[in-house]
């Protein structure tokens, strides 16, 4: 086995090489195959211009990214380079999962997101008033640490999330009547993946601070908070891989930083006014911040920082998926149909959600997994290496950032047999078309301990969305197939109109 500065030294040499790899995966050590080990130069990438290179490439196709990377994978292969100005600054794409079992089994104490160092220090500098001490999760290593083991528990537990099950049957209630009250004279919905946004805002605002907050009646600083959100997570990728001098000089730094501010005043003022609620009634009592005030005392920000970041990143992701599920319902009448039985079976027409029923649920559970398998609002996730590592034979060295293209392997043929179709079934046991297949072939919350910490609770909200409305309704959808857009994060292209029609 040679080490990893006895391999640079080879390849700083030019001698060819042949070593035998291994993979730690947890504790276990997988041996892989000889293969001869290439350098990181000789990893393909597509022509581009003098001294942009492929910046101007990659921001341009942001929009329609699935497709861009798409077309470089069947060009140039699972493994590819856009190259960026400045010595270092190649992003590195996957897509083959092996290869990303391997970028994650090297994550270390401290796995390290690109990007996020630069968000924490638009909290720590350009928002001092506001993050004097800890940007939260927003930043790498020991300071994220510490933020992370303060939460994890809370926020990763089960019951954190089944906690809220009997609440949020309301808040999905007022969800249905709302998206109802707005049906066109076609009984086609309006706005839906807004009011969508809306019910993710009072359900997140429910689970995180014990308030009902109100935007689906018509809360006015809903309408802000909503705004705010979206427009930090429309430059949210641009801010993770543009230089930061760039950033400055367009303009869009500023903008981040103001969208932040909008959503921390908005949010930390409903906060403030639950705690005080809270000293005269308990009404925090079994909610995720009081867990949070009680185990990191009163006086630490880490409580604020979390609702805050969870209200605001529950937003935009949750709608945005709970909007691609229902549409894959619309258009797979035959699977909704099937999803419709099992909510009649375990709950009846009127029946609310348990935690015992959801544990039930299998085909719910199942739609959601193959929605999001088909349409992550995540494209994938991505880490700068900490160690030299191999990837598709080809030497990485240590701070290269790679970025794991998701939504390639989970609409990959060779993984999921008929990948273009809604298929539930490939979910669950014991039905015919179950597939076992590589869990890093697709990952909606990523992995490790970088993984999405408030997945849980998105669930959660995706499964009463689906129950409750498919429960009262029928769903169908008449116009032009829809796309998604990667502009920030993954969305409907155009505005997703589906018919409503009520069950008898």
């Amino acid at each position: 086995m040679i080490t990893n500065r006895g391999l640079l030294t080879v390849l700083q040499r030019n001698t060819a090489l042949s070593t035998r790899l291994q993979t730690t995966v947890g504790a276990q050590e997988v041996e892989q195959r000889d293969v001869p080990l290439k350098p990181f130069e000789d990893i393909p990438y597509p022509k581009g211009l003098p001294f942009v290179k492929n910046m101007f490439t990659f921001m341009l196709n942001i929009k329609t990214a699935h497709h861009f990377h798409t077309k470089l994978r069947k060009e140039l292969g699972d493994i590819y380079r856009l190259r960026l100005p400045g010595v270092g600054n190649d992003l590195v794409f996957i897509s083959n999962p092996e290869d990303s079992r391997t970028l994650y089994s090297k994550d270390g104490e401290y796995p390290f997101l690109p990007g996020f160092e630069v968000f924490g220090k638009m909290r720590l500098e350009g928002l001092p008033h506001l993050y004097p001490d800890s940007p939260g999760l927003l930043t790498q290593g020991e300071s994220w640490s510490k933020v992370r083991r303060a939460v994890q528990q809370d926020m990763m537990r089960p019951k954190s999330a089944l906690y809220y099950v009997d609440e949020l049957n309301e808040t999905a209630q007022e969800l249905c009547d709302k998206l109802a009250a707005d049906l066109d004279d076609n009984l086609e919905t309006v706005k839906l993946n807004y009011t969508l946004q809306k019910f993710a805002v009072d359900a997140t605002g429910l689970m995180f601070i014990g308030s009902h907050l109100g935007v689906i009646k018509g809360n006015p600083d809903g309408t802000k908070l909503m705004a705010a959100v979206s427009g930090f997570l429309a430059r949210f990728q641009t801010v993770a891989f543009v230089p930061e001098k760039v950033l400055k000089l367009t303009g869009i730094y500023k903008e981040v930083c103001d969208n932040m501010e909008t959503m921390y005043n908005i949010c930390n003022k409903k906060i403030n006014v639950a705690i005080e609620k809270h000293k005269t009634d308990g009404s925090l009592k079994g909610t995720v911040l009081w867990k949070l005030l009680e185990r990191c005392g009163a006086e630490s920000p880490i409580p604020t920082i979390m609702a805050v970041d969870s209200l605001s990143a529950g937003i935009d992701t949750t709608a945005h998926t709970a909007t691609f599920l229902l549409y894959h319902l619309a258009i797979n009448p035959e699977k909704q149909e099937i999803l419709f039985n099992e909510i009649d079976r375990v709950l009846g027409k009127n029946g609310n959600m348990t935690e015992a029923k959801l544990e039930e649920m299998k085909y719910l559970k199942a739609c959601m997994q193959e929605s999001q398998r088909i349409w992550p609002v995540a494209i994938g996730t991505s880490r700068k290496t900490q160690t030299n590592m191999v990837l598709s034979g080809y030497h990485i060295p240590a701070d290269t950032v790679v970025i794991r293209n998701g939504i390639l392997s989970s609409n990959d043929d060779k993984f999921y047999p008929n990948a273009d179709k809604f298929l539930p079934e490939r979910w669950i046991r014991g039905c015919p078309q179950h597939q076992k297949v590589d869990p890093y072939a697709n990952l909606p919350f990523g992995h490790g301990p970088r993984a999405c910490i408030g997945q849980r609770f998105a669930r959660l909200e995706l499964y009463m969305v689906a129950f409750k409305i498919i429960q009262q309704y029928r769903l169908e959808y008449h116009h032009e197939p829809i796309d998604v857009d990667f502009t920030g994060i993954g969305h409907p292209d155009r505005e997703v109109v589906l018919k409503m029609i009520k069950r008898t």
